[in-house]
Parts: C-alpha cells; structure tokens; sequence
C-alpha cells in the first residue's frame, strides 16, 4: 500500500517554482508593480522634478513676517506755530529724553545721538549709526516714528529732531518784536525763570520725584498719553509735556469734572497717583 505514494521531487526552496512560493511570489509581484519607483540617488536630478533654490526664491519671494520696510534718513524740515528760542529748544529736548517711560532706554540713547547729528546736517553717520542698532525708519523722516528689532514703535516730536524754520533769537525777545508771538515767547521766558528757581538747588529732578500721569485726549481715541512730571511741580509743565508729545494746540487739564489750575501742582488739587486726567485739546 505504501509503494502507491508518491514523493515529491526535489526542488530548491528558494525558486520562484516551488509550490510553497507559487501564490507569494505571486502577491510580491503585484506589490512590487504597485510601489512607486524610487529615482537612483546616484543619478542627477533633472530641472523638472525640483526647481533650483534661486529659482524658487524669485518665484516666492515674501516679506518676513518680523521685517519692517526702511528708508534712508532724511532731514525733517518744518515751521512752528510757536516761537522758539534755541535754549527753549535745547531744555525740552534734554527734557524728553530724560524722561521716556516705554522702550529700550539704549533705543532712546541711540536717537538721542542721531538726531544731533542729523542737526549738524551730518546724514551719513546718522544712517550709519541707525543701521547698527537695527532702528528702521519706514518713511526716511523720525517724525513719522521709527522701530527696533522687536517692532516696538518710537515716536519723536517735531522739536526735538530738528530746528524750525522759524527759530526765534533771543534778541528778538529782548526788544519785544514779533507782535502776538512775541507775547508767547515772553510767557515762555516766565516758565523757564520759574524752572530754574524750583531746580535752584536740586539741580536735576530724581526718579523719586517724577510721578507718572496717564492723560486721556479729547480729540481722538485709542491709547492714552503717559508722561513724567515733578512731584511739585505745577501744571503747565505737565501741559506742556501734553502738548510736544500728542503735537496738539493748547490744553487745560481736568480732573473729577473740574478744570484744574495751571499754576498749582497736580496733588494739591486733589489728583491721586494713578488716576487719569482729561486733556481737553483747543485748536491743532
């Protein structure tokens, strides 16, 4: 009864013949066919599959979400309503920077430099010295603001970056010429006379004597204007602290519905440290 069994051949295991690889050679194939066919690394890729870096970066080229547009630097030429004098001009310059709040104090260090040179008609260093902060100045003029590396926003008021046209000489002021301008001027005069005699013997206002103010414009909306007066002193400084920083005509100041008085200081009428003030702004 055995004799009748028959014994299969023998056969490499490994030939696609066998009858054990029949049905998987079978399925590698149709998987093998089925796969995409992978370029050889060593063969060069042709322009059509990838385009070149160069070629794309003309193709798609976009500006960086952290980059600003620049310009070069300019001079700012303008004429002021009011009449300046060049130690007027000279005291609220070095009056603004020692009193900015906001930003990088090396920022605010950086223009003070640039915008003396920029004085001199010195444009070239002036650029040179902005490029190496990384300051951008959008339109080419510090008036219409400038920004870090971190786009932080720094604005600058028309004084304090350059001259006017209309710079009065102090001689002028001394013969009483310029009919009604020469009245503002003299008005001026009295405020710096009262400056120097509250500074008569401190010499220069410290950190502990300078409180912050958040004054709230009635001509526009959005953000407040924040800016630093002495503890004792009056307010017009404050009013003309308002004035060169929201650019804006004359103010009064009020405060829990009244209109405070100029020659008084805040707290004596009543002002507590962190409360907002109302600017009310008459003319531009």
């Amino acid at each position: 009864m055995g004799c009748c069994q028959s014994t299969p051949r023998d056969e490499d295991p490994s030939s696609p013949y066998s009858p054990s690889n029949i049905h998987g050679d079978a399925s590698s194939r149709a998987i093998t066919s089925a796969l995409p066919q992978i370029p050889d690394p060593s063969s060069p890729r042709t322009s059509s599959q990838v385009p070149p870096v160069s070629e794309r970066s003309r193709t798609h080229r976009h500006l960086a979400l952290g980059e600003q547009f620049n310009a070069p630097l300019r001079q700012h030429i303008w004429r002021s309503k009011r009449a300046w004098t060049r130690a007027q001009l000279d005291r609220e310059r070095q009056d603004f920077f020692d009193t900015r709040v906001s930003g990088h104090a090396e920022i605010w260090a950086t223009l003070k430099v640039v915008v003396g040179l920029l004085r001199d008609g010195d444009v070239s260093t002036a650029q040179t010295i902005v490029d190496a902060a990384g300051i951008t100045v959008p339109t080419g003029d510090l008036k219409n603001g400038v920004y870090d590396e971190a786009g932080n926003l720094y604005q600058l008021p028309e004084h304090v970056i350059s001259d006017p046209e209309n710079i009065v000489d102090q001689e002028d002021i001394l013969k009483g010429e310029g009919g009604e301008e020469s009245k503002d001027v003299t008005d001026d005069d009295e405020e710096e006379l009262e400056r120097k005699r509250e500074e008569k013997g401190k010499q220069v206002l410290k950190s502990a004597d300078l409180v912050k103010v958040r004054c709230r414009l009635s001509d526009r909306g959005g953000n407040d204007v924040v800016v630093c007066v002495g503890r004792e002193q009056p307010i017009r400084v404050l009013i003309r602290r308002i004035v060169d920083e929201a650019n804006v005509g004359k103010v009064k100041i009020a405060y829990l519905g009244k209109i405070l008085k100029d020659s008084e200081t805040l707290q004596a009428q009543g002002w507590r440290e962190g409360h907002v003030v109302n600017a009310l702004v008459f003319g531009a």
